[in-house]
């Protein structure tokens, strides 16, 4: 897919949560899904945790937002335990059986949270920005 930084989700004592991330992401029209989660918040759009991951599990696309309900998202996830995050330039190209599988290739962007310990974030480096992104989360977070 292209570059890959991974990073504890705790530093120093503080939780670096998902919407530190998405903040370091640069504005865009791409196509999010949210196609596993397990933490500590709402859903978006007032989805009761429960419902949400209802949502997210039996849809081949996951949840499917906008780039600004991702951003409402993020701030209303306290802590995630395990997340998988996929932009996409079109909702054809959304999968998540293929995604299980690890094949995200078409994806702008995966972020992954693993079992409430790591974050993982994969960019398609033919996108300038992206790549500007990891280079900051490296400079901000190191790298594993």
């Amino acid at each position: 897919m292209g570059e890959l930084v991974e990073f504890w989700m705790h530093r120093d004592g503080v939780l670096i949560g998902l919407d530190r991330l998405i903040s370091r992401v640069p504005e865009n029209d791409w196509v999010w899904s949210v196609l596993e989660f397990d933490g500590i918040g709402h859903g978006p759009a007032g989805l009761g945790y429960a419902e949400f991951r209802e949502v997210v599990s039996s849809s081949r696309q996951g949840y499917v937002m906008s780039w600004a309900q991702v951003q409402e998202y993020a701030d209303e996830v306290a802590q995630c335990f395990d997340l998988l995050l996929v932009a996409v330039k079109d909702v054809d190209l959304l999968d998540s059986a293929r995604f299980a599988a690890g094949d995200f290739e078409g994806c702008l962007l995966v972020i992954t949270a693993s079992d409430s310990t790591w974050w993982s974030v994969e960019v398609d480096t033919e996108i300038k920005e992206l790549s500007a992104l990891v280079a900051d989360l490296r400079s901000r977070y190191g790298d594993g």
